[in-house]
């Protein structure tokens, strides 16, 4: 497994984000502070960190993000059979629904990350595909929409199909973020 030399450093900015984070969330769901709007800001950011992480962890080659402009694909690296394009869609615990935007269907693979409060995966899914019924053509490409966080493999009400929970496997990969898993635990 090969780590980020500076991911510690990663990993204490999301600390920080988090205790603002829950601050503005509470001022969000307070009248108070009626000029506090509600939306679930940079968690995209650190679930997409997370995946490229977990990625290099588990030895993708040549993984680089794409640019702002880049809506089909988040990240990329290379495998045997060519580039794998990855999509990644994130939601909180601090998202009342946990619904997706539209999800362009390009990519080789999706990632769906739910991060605690904490801002630190609590659960990841890997589907294979879509419900048809959540299938539409937006801008001549198609799209997925509509769709949500996962409960279990099984939740077809998700809109995904071949639901897989790789949470197991994440935590595997970050002994340093679950240390009553029975992971060596160092710092990180």
């Amino acid at each position: 497994m090969t780590k980020s030399k500076n991911f510690g450093e990663f990993m204490k900015a999301v600390e920080r984000y988090a205790e603002a984070y829950n601050v503005l969330e509470e001022m969000q769901r307070n009248d108070a502070f009626d000029y506090v709007p509600i939306g679930d800001q940079k968690t995209g950011v650190i679930g997409e960190a997370f995946i490229f992480e977990y990625l290099k962890r588990q030895g993708r080659t040549n993984l680089v993000f794409g640019n702002p402009a880049q809506k089909l694909w988040d990240m990329k690296y290379s495998a045997p059979n060519g580039e794998i394009l990855v999509q990644v869609k994130t939601a909180s615990a601090f998202a009342k629904f946990k619904k997706f935007s539209q999800i362009h269907l390009t990519p080789n693979e999706l990632y769906l990350v739910s991060l605690n409060k904490q801002l630190i995966p609590d659960n990841l899914w890997k589907p294979e595909g879509y419900a048809d019924a959540k299938i539409k053509i937006r801008n001549g490409g198609k799209v997925a929409i509509g769709t949500k966080m996962p409960k279990a493999e099984n939740d077809v009400t998700s809109g995904f199909t071949g639901i897989k929970n790789i949470f197991e496997d994440f935590k595997q990969q970050f002994p340093e973020l679950y240390p009553n898993e029975g992971n060596v635990t160092e710092n990180y």
